[in-house]
C-alpha cells in the first residue's frame, strides 16, 4: 500500500515565508524601480529642462543689448530670431508643466513672467527704429532686464523644488534598500530556523505518522466493512421485500383464476394478508432504524396490564413455533403488580424481536422459552426481567461483539438460509436503552442463546382490591401435568382466598370430581390444562360433563391459540378459556363470573364493526385507497361521501346541513390542499358543526411528530395506513361513542 504524505505545518510556514520573501523582494525592487523612474521622469527632467531654459535665458540677456544696437539689421530678422528663442522657452515651460511635482503656481508664474518678457522685448524692437543706441541700452537696462530677472527667479524656485524632490526620492530609495536588506536577513533567519525545527519535528513525528497510518487503514477497513454490510443489507432487503410481494402478486393471480372456488380464494386472501403484514413489518423495521438514527424515537408512558403483553406475544410466537414444529413455553413468577405504566408497544416489540429470532434460528423439535419475573420492587416503581432462551444454532464470540450493529448478520449463509434484514437486534438494543433498561446475551455455537432483558416500569398510584369475599367459598380443582404450573396456580388462588385442590392428570381429575360429587362436596370450578399426555383438556371436560353434568364451571387453560379448538371445546362443555401463563386478573374475572360479580377491571371489549346509520366524509386522493376505505365503511353499515383533496372536502362540509356528517376521515398528503390545512379551515369556518365534528387523520405519516401535527391542526384521532379494518371500526366507534 502506498503511503500518502502531506506537507507538515512547518514546511507550509517555510514555503509561506519564502513566498513572502519573494513577494517582499519583488515589491521593494519594484518600489525602487518606480522611485528611480519617477525621479527620472519628473524632478530630474524638470531640473534639466529648467537649467537649459535658464542657460538660454542668460545667454539671451547677455547679448540682447548688442543684438539690438550694433548687430541690428532689421526688425524682421530680429523678430525671427526672438520667436525661435521664444518657441524653445515655451516648449521648455510645457515640459516643466507636465513633469513638475511642485506647486502648479510655480509653473503658472514662470509662464506669466515669460509672456511679460516676450511682450517687453516686442516693445523694445519697436523702440530700436526711432531711438539712439544710448536710449536703446537705457531702455533695455531699465525695462527689459527686470523681466529676465523675474523669469530667472521663477526658474530658480522650480529648480530648488525639484532638487528637494530628488533628494527626497533618493532618501526613499535608501530607506527601501535598508528595509529590503533587513527583511531579507530576517526572513532568511526564519527560514533557516524553521527548516531546522521542521527537520527535528519530522524526525520525532515519524512514529505518530505511522500510527495514524495504521489508524486510517483500520478506519478504511471498518468503513469498507460497514459499506459491505449496507450492500448486503440492501441485497437482503430486496430479497425480503420481493418475497412477500411475490406472494401477494402470485396469490392475487391465483385467486383471479379461481373465482368460482371459494375455498381457494379464502386461502389466497389469507396468504395475501399474512404476506402484507410481513412486508409491513419489514418497512416498520427500516423506519424504526431511521428514527433511531435521527434521534426521533420517543417513549410513551401509558397504563397496561402484564396480561395484555403476554397474551399478544404468546399468541404470535406460539403460532409461529407450532407451524414450524417447535416447542414454545412461557413462565411467569413473582409478579406482584399486574398493572404497569410504560411503553407497552415498545416492550412488545422487544420481546417479539427476540422471540422471533429464537424461532427463526431454532431447528425443528427445538425449544423456545420466555420467562418473566419481578426482580425488584421500589416505591412507585418495579423492574421486570425477561429471559428469552432457545436451543438454536447459537452465535460465535466474534459475532457477539457486533451483534447490535445495524445491517449485521453472522455471515452470508445465515441471511440466505434464514432471511432477515439485520436490523432487529440493533433496534432491540436501542429500544432497551431508550426505556432505561439493560440487555445481556450468552450464546455458544450449536448450543443456543439466552437473552436477559431488564426493564423498569412505573406503578399506578391507585391500587386495585383483588380480594372478593365470596371467592373464598368456591371449591376449585386445578388439573395440570406440570408441577411448576400447579405451584404457580396455587399461589394465585391463595391470594384470592381460595384453597384449591390439584390433579396431575386427566384421569386423576375425573376421579376427584366423581369422589367429591358422591361426598356432596362437588367442585364449583375445574381449571384444566389443554395439552396433557394421554388425555387433553377437551377430553377431560367431555368426561366430567358426562359424569358431573353442568354444575361444574369448566375452564381450559392453554399457552396456545385456542381459536382452533374453540368450537370443539364449546361442544365438549368448556365455559371459558384462559391464556397461559396464568395471571391473577383474568383468573379473578372468570371466577367472579361464577358469582355474578361486577367485573369492573376487565379489559374493554374491542369495538364492534357496526356503524349502521353513520355518514362519513372521506378525503383521499388515491383512488385505490379510497375504494378500500369506502368498501370497509360500507361493510360496517356506514355511508360515505368522497373528496379527492382537502379543498373539495372543505367545500362539501361547508355545503352540508348541520348534523349531516358524523365524522371526517382526512388524508394528510393531498394535492391542491393538504389535510392539515383543510382541518384548520374547517375548524375556523362558520358551519354549525365546525368546532365539534370529529376529524380523524388517516395517513401513512406515522411518526410521533406527525401525530402531534394532526392534533395541533385540530384533528381528534390518528390512524396509520395501510388501513386495518379492526382499527378503523374501533376508531370510528370511539369518536362516535357507539
Amino acid at each position: 500500500m502506498k503511503v500518502q504524505t502531506k506537507l507538515s505545518r512547518v514546511t507550509i510556514v517555510i514555503c509561506a515565508i519564502a513566498i513572502l520573501f519573494a513577494a517582499a523582494s519583488g515589491y521593494m525592487i519594484n518600489s525602487m524601480r518606480n522611485t528611480a523612474q519617477s525621479m527620472y521622469e519628473h524632478p530630474y527632467t524638470v531640473t534639466n529642462t529648467a537649467r537649459a531654459m535658464r542657460s538660454r535665458l542668460l545667454d539671451m540677456k547677455q547679448f540682447v543689448g548688442i543684438f539690438l544696437t550694433r548687430s541690428f539689421e532689421s526688425e524682421e530678422k530680429a523678430r525671427e530670431l526672438f520667436d525661435e528663442r521664444y518657441a524653445m522657452q515655451n516648449e521648455a515651460i510645457a515640459a516643466i508643466r507636465e513633469s513638475y511635482l511642485g506647486p502648479a503656481e510655480d509653473v503658472t508664474a514662470l509662464q506669466k513672467a515669460m509672456d511679460g518678457l516676450i511682450e517687453i522685448q516686442d516693445e523694445a524692437l519697436r523702440f530700436v527704429g526711432t531711438h539712439s543706441e544710448e536710449d536703446i541700452l537705457s531702455f533695455i537696462e531699465e525695462r527689459v532686464y527686470p523681466y529676465y530677472d523675474e523669469v530667472n527667479d521663477c526658474l530658480e524656485r522650480i529648480l530648488v523644488s525639484s532638487d528637494k524632490r530628488i533628494y527626497q526620492l533618493m532618501e526613499d530609495i535608501t530607506h527601501t534598500t535598508v528595509a529590503s536588506i533587513g527583511t531579507a536577513l530576517l526572513l532568511t533567519f526564519f527560514i533557516v530556523f524553521l527548516t531546522m525545527y521542521s527537520n527535528m519535528v519530522e524526525r520525532t513525528s515519524i512514529k505518530e505518522l505511522k500510527a495514524r497510518e495504521r489508524e486510517l487503514h483500520e478506519a478504511l477497513l471498518l468503513a469498507q466493512k460497514a459499506n459491505n454490510a449496507k450492500k448486503d443489507f440492501l441485497s437482503r432487503m430486496s430479497h425480503e421485500i420481493r418475497t412477500p410481494m411475490n406472494a401477494i402478486i402470485g396469490m392475487a393471480a391465483i385467486a383471479g383464476a379461481h373465482l368460482d372456488d371459494r375455498g381457494r380464494i379464502e386461502d389466497c386472501l389469507t396468504k395475501i394478508t399474512f404476506s402484507s403484514r410481513h412486508l409491513l413489518s419489514l418497512i416498520n423495521d427500516v423506519l424504526d432504524m431511521s428514527k433511531i438514527d435521527a434521534g426521533k424515537l420517543t417513549v410513551n408512558h401509558e397504563p397496561f396490564r402484564i396480561g395484555q403483553l403476554t397474551e399478544s406475544v404468546v399468541s404470535v410466537i406460539d403460532s409461529q413455533a407450532r407451524t414450524q414444529e417447535k416447542i414454545f413455553e412461557c413462565d411467569i413468577s413473582g409478579i406482584r403488580q399486574e398493572r404497569l405504566i410504560g411503553d407497552y408497544l415498545r416492550v412488545n416489540q422487544i420481546l417479539l424481536n427476540l422471540l422471533s429470532n429464537s424461532v427463526k434460528f431454532t431447528p425443528r423439535g427445538g425449544m423456545i422459552r420466555l420467562e418473566i419475573k419481578e426482580i425488584e420492587d421500589q416505591k412507585g416503581r418495579t423492574f421486570l426481567q425477561f429471559v428469552v432462551s432457545d436451543t438454536g444454532i447459537g452465535m460465535s464470540e466474534e459475532f457477539l461483539e457486533r451483534l447490535y450493529l445495524p445491517f449485521e448478520q453472522a455471515d452470508g449463509q445465515i441471511s440466505q438460509k434464514y432471511g432477515g434484514t439485520g436490523l432487529g437486534m440493533a433496534i432491540t438494543n436501542n429500544l432497551v436503552e431508550l426505556l432505561g433498561g439493560s440487555i445481556d446475551v450468552k450464546s455458544r455455537l450449536g448450543e443456543g442463546t439466552v437473552f436477559t432483558v431488564k426493564l423498569p416500569f412505573d406503578l399506578p398510584e391507585d391500587s386495585e382490591e383483588y380480594h372478593v369475599r365470596e371467592l373464598e367459598t368456591l371449591r376449585v380443582l386445578v388439573v395440570d401435568d406440570e408441577e411448576y404450573d400447579r405451584i404457580h396456580a396455587n399461589i394465585l388462588l391463595k391470594r384470592l382466598g381460595i384453597a384449591a385442590q390439584f390433579a396431575k392428570s386427566g384421569r386423576e381429575a375425573i376421579k376427584a370430581v366423581l369422589e367429591a360429587q358422591e361426598a356432596g362436596t362437588g367442585y364449583d370450578v375445574c381449571i384444566v390444562d389443554w395439552r396433557m399426555p394421554n388425555m387433553d383438556g377437551i377430553e377431560v371436560t367431555r368426561k366430567i360433563r358426562e359424569t358431573a353434568g353442568s354444575d361444574v364451571l369448566m375452564i381450559v387453560l392453554s399457552a396456545f391459540d385456542w381459536s382452533e379448538i374453540d368450537e370443539e371445546g364449546r361442544r365438549a362443555g368448556v365455559n371459558a378459556f384462559i391464556a397461559k401463563p396464568l395471571l391473577e386478573s383474568p383468573l379473578r374475572n372468570v371466577l367472579e363470573s361464577v358469582l355474578g360479580a361486577d367485573i369492573s377491571s376487565k379489559e374493554p371489549e374491542a369495538a364492534q364493526s357496526n356503524c349502521t346509520g353513520s355518514r362519513l366524509l372521506l378525503a383521499e386522493d388515491n383512488a385505490l385507497n379510497m375504494e378500500i376505505a369506502v368498501e370497509l365503511l360500507q361493510m360496517a353499515g356506514a355511508k360515505s361521501d368522497c373528496a379527492v383533496n382537502g379543498k373539495e372536502a372543505v367545500e362539501k362540509f361547508e355545503d352540508s346541513p348541520a348534523g349531516y356528517y358524523d365524522a371526517i376521515l382526512m388524508d394528510v398528503q393531498m394535492p391542491v390542499m393538504d389535510g392539515y390545512t383543510a382541518t384548520r379551515k374547517i375548524r375556523a369556518g362558520g358551519h354549525p358543526d365546525a368546532k365539534t365534528i370529529p376529524i380523524i387523520a388517516m395517513t401513512a405519516n406515522i411518526f410521533s411528530e406527525d401525530i402531534d401535527a394532526a392534533y395541533a391542526a385540530g384533528m381528534n384521532g390518528h390512524m396509520a395506513k395501510p388501513i386495518d379494518a379492526k382499527t378503523l371500526y374501533q376508531t370510528i366507534a370511539g369518536v362516535l361513542k357507539l
